[in-house]
């Protein structure tokens, strides 16, 4: 079978499905992706069992061949093939010879067939929701950084997309010590009301396709999620277990109200985190009377102090240790001028919300400390 496809379409489309194998596998057949090749389009599948990639180019075949290749050596190879369209032939014992018309010589890549490649999941599409995918990407930007990466709780490693009000869509992410939730408008009624936890691996490979214009539309069952971006579709298992009730972490009223500017803050609390250490990055911060003072101090390093305003109503003062870095990673997905920190107690949860987006909430568990100084 003769096949004539485009190089750059190719290198993509194998980037694309080749990214959830990993290098570590032992399975011959699931370090290969599987090429459909029909007379109109070439589609290339992966998958390791727990996620599935497939994406279609257009190509044009003298017939209809499946087989599969190892994509990273498929990908090597046309990656330093002149620009031009690609001409690849496969016998019947899938030994693919590729060439480019650009160049004297041609190269062969051994296949394998394709029976024993595991078939994609059946997916209903009965809960299906539709959203823009901008607003997908924002909202995975914004709560992914509150993922645990290095757990052994699956539903600290992952995101929790739920839909409680028809119109809405919510995804939360959490590692128990910090929580981000954001909350979108979208056009779909159906109301997702148990919500589905979904891996990181797949959230990541998610993100990695969303452009800024278009639709995603996201289906789910019982055990298994799916999401189609542009030519892409993605498949995953779902993490079988109970998501953190994010309600009751959320504080609902406050001792402490502060409005303060968020660059002015970023800025001082990297400054004092020179002077802390991982992983704890623990910083002080007082709030007394519209002044903030953030103070980091490592004997063996130095120590750090500078005061912020801030704008209030409470005269109350609040003394609580902080991560700097948890903090800081909080500041960075904040693009209002300004943002209300919500402060209970010492050791209540730290409530930060953008003053322009107050469907957007992250919450961080302070440290303890017993001095300023300490």
């Amino acid at each position: 079978m003769r096949i004539n496809i485009n190089k750059e379409l190719l290198l993509k489309a194998i980037g694309i499905a080749d990214s959830v194998i990993s290098s570590k596998n032992i399975n011959t057949v699931l370090s290969n992706c599987l090429f459909n090749i029909s007379k109109d389009q070439a589609e290339i599948i992966s998958t390791d069992n727990e996620i599935a990639i497939k994406t279609k180019i257009e190509a044009v075949a003298d017939g209809s061949y499946s087989f599969t290749a190892n994509g990273k050596k498929f990908s090597s190879i046309v990656k330093e093939l002149p620009d031009d369209d690609i001409v690849i032939n496969v016998d019947d014992s899938h030994v693919i010879d590729i060439k480019s018309a650009n160049i004297k010589g041609h190269y062969t890549l051994y296949g394998t067939a394709s029976d024993e490649y595991p078939e994609l999941p059946v997916i209903s599409m009965e809960n299906s929701v539709e959203i823009e995918q901008a607003v997908l990407k924002e909202m995975i930007k914004k709560v992914i950084y509150a993922a645990a990466n290095d757990t052994i709780k699956p539903v600290f490693n992952s995101i929790y997309l739920v839909s409680e009000n028809p119109g809405t869509i919510t995804a939360i992410a959490t590692d128990s010590r910090r929580l981000s939730m954001i909350t979108r408008s979208i056009v779909s009624e159906i109301i997702v009301g148990e919500g589905i936890i979904i891996p990181l691996k797949t959230i990541n490979e998610v993100y990695r396709l969303l452009n800024n214009s278009g639709v995603c539309r996201i289906s789910f069952d019982s055990n298994q999620c799916y999401f189609k971006i542009d030519d892409t579709e993605i498949y995953s298992r779902i993490v079988d277990g109970q998501f953190p009730n994010y309600k009751q972490i959320i504080p609902k009223e406050y001792s402490l109200k502060a409005v303060v500017e968020t660059s002015k803050i970023l800025d001082s609390v990297k400054r004092a985190m020179i002077f802390t250490r991982e992983p704890a990055y623990k910083i002080v911060m007082t709030f007394n009377k519209e002044i903030l003072r953030i103070e980091a101090n490592t004997p063996e390093l130095g120590k750090a102090e500078e005061e912020i305003s801030y704008e209030s109503d409470s005269k109350d003062k609040v003394i609580l240790g902080i991560n700097a870095l948890f903090l800081l990673d909080t500041l960075k997905q904040v693009n209002s001028y300004s943002f209300i920190c919500g402060i209970t107690g010492q050791m209540s949860p730290v409530t930060i919300i953008p003053e322009d987006d107050k469907n957007y909430i992250s919450v961080i568990m302070p440290i303890q400390i017993k001095t300023a100084s300490e």
